[in-house]
């Protein structure tokens, strides 16, 4: 999955990186400001295919949705979403990117404590009380071995110029997550190094070959990952901090 990004270079090198010649800034770029723990709610840039620079609402819930009191959605299934009552029609017509410095995952991880006073768990050792084992929920920062950007495919429903409304907003797609990444869950985002993500926004992109693209995100192998506090955990902690390698 992905709940969780950074992106906190210069949107012009995001845009630069990508081969946009005239890009279009669609936001205040004096209120912007980096972000290293971008989380749904909040309102990362996305690249369209106008070649526009917009801040979008992280989170879907389309009007037949909102009727019937159904959730809003942060992710999009690459396998699935094409023929998805909530993104078919963004599937064919509504895909951008997110452009990202790198995402967070999170994995149980088991630490060894010791024990409270008067309250021992397990057996004692030869030499006082047996260590307890306590599972954590650890974060992790995974970014390109280059540490060049790379781009989140993504869907929106946001189109234009038009205001975003309640339930509008944008998507990022994950893809089953092949092995060796990390491995903390099934799915990752889908992303795509800079002629992949062109081809991502073209229009006109057959589906047959849409689809091929969906399968052919960057592998395993171009990605590096370490852990990082806890405090990331909180999404109102927002710093550079957030991102370095715990010692």
């Amino acid at each position: 999955m992905c709940g969780r990004i950074s992106q906190y270079r210069d949107p012009l090198l995001y845009a630069g990186q990508l081969g946009l010649a005239e890009p279009l800034i669609l936001f205040d770029a004096a209120d912007r400001r980096p972000g290293y723990n971008l989380a749904p709610g909040t309102h990362p840039l996305a690249i369209y295919p106008d070649e526009t620079l917009r801040a979008i609402h992280w989170g879907y819930c389309p009007d037949w949705a909102r009727e019937q009191h159904l959730p809003q959605t942060i992710n999009a299934r690459a396998d699935t979403a094409p023929t998805a009552r909530y993104f078919a029609d963004l599937w064919k017509t509504g895909r951008v990117l997110v452009p990202a410095d790198g995402w967070f995952e999170w994995r149980l991880e088991t630490s060894a404590r010791a024990p409270e006073a008067g309250h021992e768990n397990g057996s004692p050792g030869e030499n006082g009380p047996a260590i307890a084992q306590q599972a954590e929920r650890q974060p992790y920062y995974v970014h390109l071995k280059s540490d060049a950007p790379m781009y989140l495919a993504a869907l929106s429903s946001v189109r234009g110029t038009e205001p975003q409304t309640e339930g509008m907003g944008m998507v990022i797609v994950t893809a089953t997550a092949d092995t060796g990444l990390v491995d903390v869950h099934d799915r990752r985002p889908l992303v795509f190094g800079p002629e992949a993500a062109r081809r991502w926004l073209d229009p006109a992109l057959p589906p047959d070959e849409l689809e091929r693209l969906a399968r052919s995100g960057l592998p395993a192998a171009r990605f590096r990952w370490h852990r990082v506090s806890a405090d990331v955990d909180r999404t109102l902690n927002d710093e550079p901090g957030l991102i370095d390698a715990l010692p």
